[in-house]
């Protein structure tokens, strides 16, 4: 599940990443050179899991140019759902101070876009643990599932902004 998401959203090609470069800063494959850090430091405001780096690279965006190399992202995809989940419950309130922070720019985001339409949902409570509960069932097809988390993800996100 968590491979067939990154695939649709973190692998991306160079071509892609270049059109949003701040949104694909990850700091697990990131060279930064001293003096950026310097400039700009990470928000200690951010807790648990989330958003934190995506957040610094907008802001360093605005004073630096961000470069992505051509180089193949891949994703193992080793988190189980029920990592997954917990991630997210986690992340949500950082993609909600990332969005205070920077309304113009995560606005155009799909996954904002789509919160903000889910967020007058009736029943999202119940509709949001169907879809953590259809991300975790096994029989279901790796899309469906991969699907149901992204949803689920994104209802999360409803909560929170």
């Amino acid at each position: 599940v968590h491979r067939a998401m990154a695939a649709k959203s973190d692998c991306v090609s160079h071509d892609e990443r270049a059109k949003q470069p701040e949104k694909y800063v990850f700091t697990s494959n990131l060279l930064v050179r001293r003096d950026v850090f310097e400039a700009e430091a990470f928000d200690a405001g951010f807790t648990g899991w989330g958003w934190e780096d995506v957040e610094w690279a907008i802001r360093v965006s605005q004073r630096f140019p961000i470069t992505h190399v051509d180089n193949a992202a891949t994703h193992l995809g080793l988190d189980t759902v029920g990592t997954l989940a917990r991630k997210y419950e986690q992340a949500a309130p950082n993609f909600a101070r990332m969005a205070a922070r920077h309304p113009q720019i995560v606005a155009a985001y799909p996954s904002y876009r789509a919160a903000r339409r889910l967020k007058a949902l009736p029943g999202l409570p119940m509709w949001r643990s169907l879809a953590r509960k259809a991300a975790g069932t096994e029989a279901l097809p790796v899309a469906v599932r991969a699907f149901s988390m992204r949803l689920y993800r994104t209802m999360l996100y409803a909560d929170a902004v």
